[in-house]
C-alpha cells in the first residue's frame, strides 16, 4: 500500500524489511523505528488504526461555500478543513481525530452530524488556504518584533490570519498598560505601535503589502463591512475570560493611505452591567435577584430595534455561570465574544429550518437568548424549552408591558403553564439626551394634559417642581440638540400576586390596568431624576405616564 501510495520506494521497503527482521519485529512496527517513512504516511497509518477514511483531497474540488460551516481561525488552529455536507452530515479533513471537544463545538453551531476523514497535513493547508484566501504568510525574517515578538506574532498569524493577529495584540496590549495602538504606513513596512504614559513602542512591523489586511481584520473585529473610503470613528468591544474591553476606533486617510488608531476606553462600559444600561436601583434588584434563579423565560419588549441586545448580553452576564454554554441568535453580531455561540437570525433558518427546538437539540445550551422574536406565536416553543430547563431571554416589539400582557393572554396555551414559567417583563425605551451646551430653557410649564392618563398626580408634581428644557442645536452636537441616548424601563416581575391576578379570568383590560397600577415597577424614579437635572425633554418621557 505505501509502494502504491508512494510514501515509500522499493530500496526503502527493502531496508525496512531487513530492520524488521534484525530487530525481531513486524514489518510495521519496523517502518515506525527506522524513521523513514513519509510525514504523510503517519497519518495514514493513524486512520487505519482507527478505522476511519484516509484521503488525499484535491483542494480545488472541495466548494468554496464550505468555509461558512466553520470558522477560519477554528479551522487553522486545529487544522480542520470542511470537504462537503450531505444532508444532515457534515464531513471534516482532520489531521488530528482526536480533537472531539472541537468537533463536538463545531456540530453544535451548525446542527449537523460530523464525519472525519484523515488527511495529510500538507493538503489540509491547501484546502484552507482555497477556503479563506489572503495574503502569502510573511517568511519569518519579514517580521520584526517588538514588545510582540516575532515567533508570537507569527503564530497569531498563523492561527486565524489578520484578524486574529489584530485581535491578540489589542489583548496584549491592554494586558501590558498600553492605552493606544497604531497601525500606519512607515516606507516599505507597516507598523503596528504602541503608546503608554506619552512614549511610543514597537509591538512589531511587517511588509507594507499586509497593511490592507491588517486594516481590513481591525474593521471585521469592529464589525465594519470594510476598510471605510473616507475618515469615520467608531466603537467595538472584545470579550474573554477576563471579561469585556472596549476600544475606540478611528480610520485617517493621510498622504499615504489609509492608517488606524485604536484607543482602549477602561470606562466604557456599554453593556457590562445592569445599571450601565439605564435600569433603576430598585429595578436592577429585582432583575438580578430574578436572573439569579437561572431558570424561567424573560422578555424584554421594546419600540424598536435600538438597544435590545445590549440589555440581553448585560442580563446574560448577571444569570450565566463562567464556562456555560450560552447560545445568542442575533438580528447582527453588535460584537463578537468567544464565551457565547453567536448565531444570526439567517443560521436559524438554514440550519434549523426556523424552529428554537431544533436548535436546541442540536446545541444543548444551558442558556438561550433570542434578540428579536419575529412571531409571537413561536413564544409556545420557547414555553416548552424553558420547562426543559434551558432558561430563556427574548426581545419583543411593544409599546409597553401591557402589550407583552395581551400578547401572553392570547396565546392558545394553559395558563397556568405559561405564566409559571415567565419570570419578568421588562418595557425599555432609548431616550434621547439633551446636550448641555445648548440646551435652551422652556419658559412656560408644559400642559398636563397630553400625557397625565392615570399617572396624572404624579407626573402633576413632576411639573410644578421641575424646569423643562428643550433642544438648540450647536458646534458640539452637530447641530442636533442632543448628545446620545439613554434607556429607560419598567419592570413587571412574576410574583405569586401577579401569577394569580392573570389566573383570576376577568377581563384582559382590567387585567392589565392593575397589573401597571399594583405590581409594576415604572421609570419614574429615572424619569424625575432625568427631568430634574435638565437631561431630557418633556415630551420625550411621556409615553411612560400614558
Amino acid at each position: 500500500m505505501f509502494l502504491k501510495l508512494g510514501y515509500l520506494s522499493p530500496e526503502s521497503l527493502k531496508h525496512l524489511k531487513m530492520a524488521g527482521e534484525r530487530r525481531g519485529v513486524p514489518l510495521l512496527e519496523a517502518t515506525l523505528l527506522e524513521g523513514i517513512l513519509h510525514p504523510d504516511a503517519r497519518s495514514f497509518l493513524l486512520a487505519e488504526s482507527l478505522g476511519l477514511a484516509f484521503e488525499d483531497i484535491d483542494p480545488a474540488a472541495v466548494p468554496l461555500a464550505m468555509s461558512e460551516f466553520v470558522p477560519e481561525s477554528t479551522a487553522r488552529e486545529y487544522r480542520i478543513a470542511p470537504l462537503s455536507r450531505e444532508e444532515d452530515r457534515l464531513t471534516l479533513a482532520v489531521a488530528d481525530p482526536f480533537l472531539h471537544p472541537v468537533f463536538s463545538v463545531i456540530g453544535q453551531g451548525t446542527g449537523l452530524s460530523i464525519r472525519l476523514v484523515v488527511c495529510p497535513p500538507r493538503t489540509i493547508n491547501r484546502i484552507l488556504d482555497r477556503l479563506y484566501p489572503n495574503l502569502q504568510a510573511p517568511a519569518s525574517e519579514e517580521l520584526e518584533g517588538g514588545l510582540v515578538d516575532r515567533g508570537q506574532a507569527a503564530e497569531w498569524l498563523a492561527r486565524g490570519r489578520a484578524r486574529t493577529l489584530v485581535e491578540k495584540t489589542l489583548s496584549f496590549a491592554v494586558g501590558g498598560g498600553i492605552s493606544s495602538v497604531r497601525i500606519f504606513p512607515a516606507g516599505n513596512r507597516v507598523r503596528v505601535s504602541g503608546r503608554a504614559e506619552g512614549e511610543n513602542a514597537l509591538l512589531f512591523s511587517m511588509p507594507i503589502r499586509y497593511r490592507g489586511a491588517l486594516l481590513g481584520g481591525l474593521a471585521e473585529l469592529a464589525a465594519l463591512p470594510g476598510i471605510p473610503a473616507e475618515g469615520s470613528e467608531s466603537t467595538f468591544q472584545l470579550e474573554g475570560s477576563d471579561g469585556v474591553l472596549s476600544f475606540q476606533l478611528l480610520f485617517l486617510h493621510g498622504l499615504s493611505g489609509p492608517e488606524a488608531i485604536v484607543r482602549h476606553l477602561p470606562e466604557f462600559r456599554p453593556a457590562a452591567t445592569l445599571d450601565s444600561v439605564g435600569l433603576a436601583p430598585e429595578q436592577v434588584e429585582i432583575t438580578c435577584r430574578l436572573l439569579g434563579k437561572k431558570d424561567g423565560l424573560y422578555l424584554l419588549s421594546t419600540p424598536g430595534p435600538e438597544g435590545a441586545a445590549t440589555t440581553m448580553f448585560a442580563m446574560l452576564r448577571e444569570m450565566v455561570r463562567p464556562g456555560a454554554r450560552v447560545v445568542t441568535v442575533e438580528e447582527r453580531f453588535r460584537f463578537r465574544t468567544e464565551r457565547y455561540i453567536q448565531l444570526e437570525r439567517r443560521d436559524l433558518e438554514t440550519r434549523y429550518g426556523g424552529r428554537w427546538a431544533q436548535l436546541a437539540g442540536a446545541v444543548e445550551p444551558d442558556a438561550l437568548m433570542v434578540e428579536f422574536l419575529r412571531d409571537s406565536s413561536d413564544l409556545i416553543e420557547l414555553v416548552h424549552l424553558v420547562r426543559e430547563g434551558v432558561p430563556v431571554l427574548c426581545g419583543v416589539r411593544g409599546s409597553g408591558v401591557g402589550d407583552v400582557v395581551r400578547t401572553l393572554l392570547s396565546l392558545p396555551v394553559d395558563p397556568f403553564l405559561l405564566f409559571r414559567t415567565v419570570r419578568l417583563i421588562l418595557h425599555q425605551r432609548l431616550v434621547d439626551l439633551l446636550c448641555t451646551e445648548c440646551r435652551r430653557t422652556v419658559p412656560a410649564k408644559p400642559s398636563l394634559l397630553p400625557g397625565g392618563g392615570k399617572r396624572g398626580e404624579m407626573l402633576e408634581e413632576i411639573i410644578r417642581k421641575t424646569s423643562f428644557y428643550m433642544p438648540a442645536g450647536c458646534d458640539r452636537c452637530d447641530g442636533k440638540g442632543y448628545s446620545g441616548k439613554i434607556a429607560l424601563a419598567e419592570a413587571l416581575p412574576f410574583s405569586h400576586g401577579v401569577q394569580s391576578l392573570l389566573l383570576a379570568g376577568l377581563p384582559v383590560e382590567r387585567t392589565v390596568e392593575q397589573l401597571t397600577e399594583e405590581h409594576l415597577y415604572p421609570a419614574f424614579q429615572s424619569v424625575r431624576e432625568l427631568l430634574g437635572r435638565g437631561m431630557v425633554a418633556y415630551d420625550d418621557i411621556l409615553p411612560f405616564f400614558r
